[in-house]
C-alpha cells in the first residue's frame, strides 16, 4: 500500500469522534459533539484569521467541526457572537483543545 493511501485510511478512520459535554447535558446523558479531525487546510485556515489560539480561535473551531449525530452542523456564523458571550469560555476551550489535537489511535481501533 502507498503511503498516501496510507495517510487517506487513517483519516477516513478517525471520522466521527466524540466529545462528550456533561455540562450541556440531561442529567446522567451528557451532550455529545461529533467532529472529524482537522485537515491541514482547515488548520492553516484557523491559523491564517486568529493571531493566536484566543477566544475567537476555540469559537471558530467549535463551529466549524462540530456536528450530531447525523453529520449535521450544530452550530452556524451566527451562533459565533452568543458562543462568545453568553458561553463558558473553559467548556469551549476545552472541546476545542480536543478537537485540534491528534485523534486517538486506540479509539480508532475499536471502531
Amino acid at each position: 500500500m502507498r503511503a498516501i493511501e496510507r495517510v487517506k485510511s487513517h483519516y477516513k478512520q478517525a471520522k466521527n469522534q466524540v466529545i462528550e459535554v456533561p455540562e450541556w447535558g440531561a442529567r446522567d446523558h451528557p451532550f455529545k459533539i461529533f467532529y472529524d479531525p482537522m485537515t491541514p487546510k482547515q488548520r492553516k485556515r484557523i491559523s491564517d484569521e486568529y493571531e493566536g489560539m484566543d477566544a475567537e480561535a476555540f469559537v471558530e473551531v467549535l463551529v466549524m467541526k462540530s456536528q450530531d449525530e447525523n453529520g449535521e452542523k450544530l452550530f452556524n456564523a451566527d451562533d459565533k457572537h452568543k458562543l462568545l458571550t453568553e458561553a463558558d469560555g473553559a467548556i469551549i476551550g476545552r472541546i476545542a483543545v480536543q478537537m485540534l489535537g491528534p485523534c486517538d489511535a486506540r479509539e480508532i481501533e475499536k471502531n
